[in-house]
């Protein structure tokens, strides 16, 4: 039995992420396909737009056979720790033979060799990082400018197609997820990407982002009043068709229905609740948040009383060597409560969380269970506690945002 791999978002599923699964299942041969999915926070320090567990069905809908939930504390992490937490939940399930991801470009030689100067910094990388980041580039720029240097005189390809495949998001994913992997079994499958951008607005092209597909959504719904849309409203508005065109039709049709029932969560949503977070830890500073520096820390408190709301904060943070992510990500980590320890404890304690399978994947499951390396949790009420709280105190935030009756622990697992 031949098993394939997935991390992802789902954020919200797509034509896309339809066309990767079946080519994987074309290009490998696969019997099953496990996805490791982020949950109801995402690895851009944002709500997801619809819950985890609509996610998980149009997964299940479109290909998948297992869907388990990526820990909050790896879903809102940086490129690095979001690909060792996904590959860690791979490894411990004992059934991936390897995982599958999106690049811009198959170019599996550079992947790896790139992944390999990030394991081990030669001390010339090393050396150019440390200058353009003293130099005030952020750690990103800096990070594809140092590699640049690294390999101009080391891999035969022009500084113009290294700068572009370094800054790419899927490729930086892609060179992690190989970094991860050089510590396992598992082996690195790269799948060609079609259509747009990881952050293309374009809603006309068939491939589109998931960018894209929010922002489609943003158009019929006041992101600020949330108004409610009555099926009259949806019909006149043409966003059905529209969804239609850049989801599978079963995604088009759950998204919709999240839609009527007021149950899409935008950035700003969290607004409110962060703030609350941010002016009961201001005394004691925000240091001991995942990702946050003194100097962020203190950037925060020295600019608190200018808060409108969270992406008017991002912004206002926001600066040179300071990317809009990254600090969208610290923020998401105080809301969440995720410390800097937080990422090792998790490591150290892994588990996988079912949240959903394919009544046809008996037989994955069957080895599953036999072969994981890390507690099954397929009920929340009957799981440690200590184990999975962050993943609760998630959710639990969550369910206020999407205006739903959401309880981790009566919800079940999503079965197709």
């Amino acid at each position: 039995m031949k098993v394939a791999g997935v991390i992802t978002e789902y954020n919200p599923f797509h034509n896309g992420h339809k066309y990767q699964l079946e080519q994987i299942k074309r290009q490998t041969s696969a019997d099953y396909i496990v996805v490791a999915m982020s949950g109801n926070f995402v690895q851009r320090g944002e709500p997801a737009i619809i819950d985890k567990y609509e996610r998980t069905r149009m997964a299940l809908l479109s290909g998948a056979d297992l869907v388990l939930e990526l820990p909050s504390v790896f879903a809102t992490a940086s490129a690095e720790f979001f690909a060792r937490g996904g590959v860690s939940v791979l490894k411990n399930t004992g059934v991936v033979d390897m995982l599958c991801y999106g690049v811009e470009s198959v170019d599996h030689e550079l992947t790896t060799l790139v992944a390999g100067v990030l394991k081990n910094p030669p001390a010339a990388y090393s050396a150019s990082l440390a200058r353009l980041i003293q130099g005030g580039m952020s750690f990103p720029a800096a990070r594809s400018r140092a590699l640049c240097e690294y390999f101009q005189d080391n891999y035969d390809s022009s500084s113009e197609k290294l700068d572009a495949f370094i800054a790419s998001p899927n490729n930086i994913l892609a060179i992690e997820y190989e970094k991860a992997l050089m510590d396992c079994d598992i082996t690195g499958f790269p799948i060609q990407r079609v259509g747009e951008g990881y952050h293309s607005t374009d809603s006309t092209c068939e491939f589109s982002s998931a960018t894209a597909v929010r922002g489609v959504i943003s158009t019929l719904i006041d992101t600020d009043k949330h108004n409610t849309i009555t099926d009259t409203q949806l019909d006149n508005s043409g966003i059905f068709s529209k969804l239609s065109q850049l989801m599978p039709s079963d995604c088009a049709d759950i998204l919709v229905n999240c839609i009527l029932g007021s149950h899409i969560v935008f950035p700003d949503d969290i607004s409110d609740l962060l703030y609350y977070r941010l002016i009961s830890e201001r005394n004691v500073e925000y240091e001991k948040y995942a990702d946050c520096t003194k100097e962020l820390s203190a950037k925060i408190t020295k600019n608190l009383y200018k808060y409108e709301s969270f992406t008017q904060f991002c912004n206002l943070l926001k600066s040179k060597n300071l990317t809009y992510t990254r600090i969208s990500r610290v923020l998401t980590h105080i809301l969440l409560d995720i410390e800097n320890d937080d990422f090792n404890i998790c490591m150290d304690n892994p588990y996988l969380r079912i949240l959903g399978f394919k009544k046809s994947s008996g037989e994955l499951m069957h080895l599953l269970k036999k072969r994981a390396s890390a507690p099954l949790i397929t009920k929340v009420a009957d799981a440690p506690y200590e184990l999975i709280s962050k993943d609760i105190f998630a959710a639990d935030l969550y369910g206020r945002l999407c205006q739903s009756a959401y309880n981790e622990f009566t919800h079940g697992i999503v079965i197709i």
